[in-house]
């Protein structure tokens, strides 16, 4: 399969990288991750603050990580 993104590192930000690269029309990608979930670091903030610019709320780091 080839794909047109592939993302080394599914942390805060490989999803942020994959994220932008999709809104800009970039389809077929990959995130390549070392862990059961992507999210990294996120998985284990459970304070509020992730998100806001980029999804005009404020999350936590798992609720970031699952959008």
């Amino acid at each position: 399969m080839r794909y047109n993104l592939i993302v080394i590192g599914g942390g805060p930000a490989g999803l942020a990288a994959a994220y932008e690269a999709y809104l800009n029309g970039v389809r077929n990608i990959l995130i390549i991750e070392r862990d059961r979930e992507l999210g990294g670091i996120l998985n284990q903030c459970i304070h509020n603050g992730f998100g806001l610019h980029t999804f005009k709320e404020e999350l936590t780091g798992p609720e970031y990580a699952d959008k």
